[in-house]
């Protein structure tokens, strides 16, 4: 269909439809013709049951908002603003509501039929994709939850390793330099936390460290609860120097947070290794060993303290 091909030959949208309809017969997707006051006076039987209801009581209706509600990002689209598209239009991720029936995912095809440069109405497909969506969300949390710790919701062990080795290998095959480096941080004393306040204030300390972390860190670094309390990140395009000023805000801000559990305050603070990570040499597992060994040494000197690994020596 061509807006040109109307302009001549069509009088009003029944006329401007009918020689269209007979493909329509074929389509599986809802279908509705809307006149130029936005009311339905041509359906398929898949709208029928989309809006749940008889095709009679859908052309004795006043507006097809009143059949069909419409939302893109939580606003609302009516007909009259569909009516305004001119030229074919095609609108994903509609949510749709009709009275006494579930929201549904749907994807919207705006054809107009201009006479005159004037809309004189609409054939509007409809594609139910709900099902499809709510497959593809199941499908997204699995995926998730796989690779992420479910109490901290921070990366897990297992896809940290695997993202640090594949990210080494793919620059070392490139002949890259970026600075990547490493920093390893370990909740000082938890295990008295737990044994003192028991285990569910440990959970309550992880959670909120964690918190801290994805506050303190860039949306481009990669976040790991490593094991118990440790916890591990990744800071692409970032040298000693910035890992260590990194490492040190960090620190400071989980110092400064009053953990309050059942109505008793927990002091907390952590301990942070960092080792900037040699692309040409290091494997994942190296790298996180030198940051292990730095924080080894931040914890043996008195905790609550960044130590670096600078190649021979730390600090």
């Amino acid at each position: 269909m061509t807006v040109r091909s109307l302009k001549t030959e069509a009088v009003n949208i029944k006329d401007a439809f009918e020689k269209f309809e007979h493909f329509c017969k074929a389509m599986l997707d809802a279908y509705a013709v809307v006149n130029k006051e936005g009311r339905v006076i041509k359906c398929n039987q898949q709208f029928s049951t989309l809006v749940g209801k008889k095709s009679r009581q859908i052309l004795k209706e006043g507006s097809f908002d009143e059949l069909l509600t419409l939302t893109i990002a939580g606003q609302t689209i009516s007909i009259e603003e569909i009516l305004k598209q001119k030229t074919p239009t095609r609108i994903d991720e509609v949510r749709g509501s009709a009275e006494g029936s579930p929201e549904l995912n749907l994807i919207l095809g705006i054809y107009p039929f201009v006479e005159a440069n004037d809309t004189i109405g609409s054939f509007i497909l409809i594609r139910d994709v709900t099902a499809e969506t709510n497959l593809q969300d199941k499908y997204k949390v699995k995926a998730t939850q796989s690779i992420t710790d479910k109490l901290t919701g921070l990366y897990n062990r297992t896809y940290f390793e695997h993202y640090l080795a594949t990210t080494l290998n793919s620059l070392a095959q490139k002949g890259e330099s970026h600075k990547i480096s490493v920093i390893m941080a370990d909740i000082d004393h938890f295990k008295a936390v737990n044994d003192t306040h028991g285990h569910q204030a440990g959970d309550f300390i992880l959670e909120v460290v964690a918190k801290i972390f994805r506050e303190n860190f860039r949306k481009t670094d990669i976040l790991c609860r490593y094991g118990g309390e440790e916890f591990l990140a990744i800071l692409p395009s970032t040298d000693l120097g910035g890992a260590s000023m990194a490492a040190e805000k960090l620190r400071e801000a989980v110092a400064a947070y009053s953990y309050v559990f059942n109505k008793t305050t927990i002091p907390v603070t952590i301990s942070l290794g960092l080792a900037e990570v040699d692309i040409a040499t290091d494997s994942g597992e190296t790298a996180i060993a030198r940051a292990d060994a730095a924080l080894y040494h931040a914890k043996k000197n008195g905790r609550n303290r960044v130590s670096t690994h600078k190649g021979n020596k730390i600090e």
